[in-house]
């Protein structure tokens, strides 16, 4: 991959930080705080005093890892003191995300746009705030962010879903239930229904479309619900547990826009 063009006059730290874990990915040898910035070179394009400049950008980065988890003190085979470090059991998954680096917002979003074409603006602002909440370490209000952009998503499907409804009885039905506030019955009569049209889909409608829609939007919904209310005990939740819905959300939100799609092009 070629070296990346730093702005040192402006410098963006979501930059920095996707060069810090490309460098936690790559390079094995990076096991110690950097404190000259050299072993970034192979990364970013920079010279003379625009090297420390960046070791001690990317210093800040890897407080913020230790602090939120990702990194420790330390490495197997010396001390457990800095400034070696090792990536933790979560730092491992962290940095190879992959296909949704959730370290990196912007990222993130950006990729997600590309698989959705026009990404519904209050589901994106709730994902937003549930990956800016991540990255800084706030996980309960991460996994609530998500819930919400993740129930946003699946009452558009609702909408999209009675609006292509043949029957008028049961779109009034429907509606009749889409006016109550409890999701759970909307959300088994969603499962039921695509349930019954994955026998005789319309174009474009997803076979697992009962799983990626119904079944994941449970699982995000079961833990928004289980944090979202006042409770005897402190939540709690580790990073893992939110890393996980964040890489479900773009699946779920790219087979709801193929849903929406299929029904708005057809009758069932």
């Amino acid at each position: 991959m070629a070296k990346i063009q730093f702005d040192f006059k402006n410098p963006d730290m979501s930059v920095v930080r996707s060069v810090v874990i490309r460098r936690l990915r790559e390079d094995p040898g990076f096991r110690q705080l950097d404190q000259t910035g050299a072993g970034f070179m192979p990364y970013v394009e920079m010279s003379g005093s625009e090297i420390s400049k960046f070791g001690f950008l990317a210093n800040e980065v890897c407080w913020q890892f230790l602090c939120s988890g990702i990194l420790a003190p330390g490495n197997e085979s010396a001390d457990d003191q800095l400034p070696l470090i090792h990536l933790t059991f979560f730092g491992r998954s962290f940095v190879e995300t992959g296909e949704w680096p959730v370290h990196d917002p912007r990222a993130y979003l950006a990729r997600m746009a590309s698989r959705v074409s026009v990404p519904d603006e209050t589901a994106v602002a709730y994902l937003t705030e549930s990956l800016n909440s991540f990255e800084h370490g706030s996980y309960v209000a991460s996994a609530v962010m998500l819930g919400i952009a993740a129930e946003r998503v699946f009452l558009l499907i609702c909408e999209a879903t009675c609006g292509a409804l043949s029957s008028s009885s049961e779109q009034q039905a429907f509606e009749k239930l889409l006016s109550r506030l409890p999701i759970k019955p909307k959300l088994d009569w969603l499962h039921r229904k695509f349930t019954e049209l994955q026998k005789s889909a319309p174009a474009g409608f997803p076979d697992n479309a009962s799983l990626m829609v119904t079944g994941i939007y449970d699982l995000l919904r079961a833990q928004r619900n289980d944090l979202g209310h006042p409770r005897e005990r402190p939540p709690r939740l580790t990073p893992e547990d939110v890393f996980d819905g964040l890489q479900l959300f773009p699946r779920y939100l790219q087979a709801a826009e193929s849903v929406r799609l299929a029904l708005g092009a057809a009758k069932i």
